[in-house]
């Protein structure tokens, strides 16, 4: 697993930033992604460990240690495999999980030298992309059941594929007017651009799932009417209620809870570039 005491003569190399000036002048993501070459490096510095903490650090059990060497052995179409067995969107986590798989890792027994899990995992699942390794995945056999997921956050949309996979017919119903959920409306572009989801909700299309969006279950459709419908219901709406802060002047006027206005962010944004003298 990875090359034998790499860890002790390679560096840990993080990932690069956008120049800000450059950043100023649009929306985009940030994170520049290193070459393969270092990212082999990078893999290679997963030791063997006899007890990989990695694992019960990562809330999806990522198979870490087995895709880092596939990395590390320039094996990257065995590596997407390895890490779709345990995660749908690795594009999505790649980019939005604070890693605590990182924080797990041996290796940060010394503070800061863990082995750049999430910067490699990111690599993988975009070098994927750009070869056509991610395809639609439409189940052989059908069960002639049908699913309804209200929400299509994260876990709606990773529930309605993997029930689509196994051969059921699904319906996703979101409020909003596209998939996503805060994925889409709680975070900026430069954290996540939006047709990243936009790439994911094709793919489930094309293996099967419907998607209704503007349909409000339980306020602009009945729920009863969803039960009759299908044969099982999963309710994936997520979290939309926010936590109150009981401090002086919460009650003023013109304070209001974001919540409120996040589906409003879902556009691109132009800046025109700042430069430092300018006041």
């Amino acid at each position: 697993m990875g090359e034998l005491g790499a860890f002790l003569k390679i560096e840990r190399h993080g990932v690069h930033y956008r120049d800000a000036q450059e950043r100023l002048t649009d929306y985009e993501e940030f994170l520049v992604e290193r070459p393969p070459e270092e990212l082999a490096e990078q893999g290679a510095r997963c030791m063997e460990c006899g007890v990989p903490f990695c694992h019960s650090g990562c809330p999806v059990n990522n198979l870490i240690p087995d895709w880092n060497d596939l990395v590390y052995r320039d094996r990257w179409q065995e590596a997407i495999e390895q890490l779709h067995r345990t995660n749908n969107f690795p594009d999505f986590t790649g980019r939005l999980c604070p890693a605590p798989c990182e924080a797990a890792c041996v290796l940060e027994i010394r503070e800061g030298e863990a082995v750049t899990i999430k910067q490699i995992e990111l690599a993988i699942i975009n070098r994927a992309w750009d070869e056509g390794w991610v395809v639609p995945q439409p189940a052989a056999i059908r069960t002639g059941r049908t699913v309804a997921v209200v929400g299509s956050g994260p876990a709606g949309m990773a529930c309605a594929q993997q029930l689509a996979r196994a051969g059921h017919d699904v319906h996703v119903y979101e409020k909003q007017a596209k998939a996503g959920g805060l994925l889409r409306y709680g975070i900026p572009d430069f954290k996540m651009e939006k047709q990243l989801i936009d790439r994911r909700v094709g793919q489930m299309s094309e293996e099967g799932i419907t998607f209704h969006y503007n349909i409000n279950v339980g306020v602009s459709m009945p729920v009863d009417q969803l039960v009759a419908e299908h044969d099982a219901v999963v309710l994936a709406g997520g979290s939309e209620k926010p936590r109150d802060l009981t401090i002086s002047g919460r009650d003023l006027q013109g304070i209001h809870f974001a919540m409120d206005f996040l589906p409003q962010q879902n556009r691109r944004v132009s800046y025109e570039p700042v430069t430092a003298n300018e006041p």
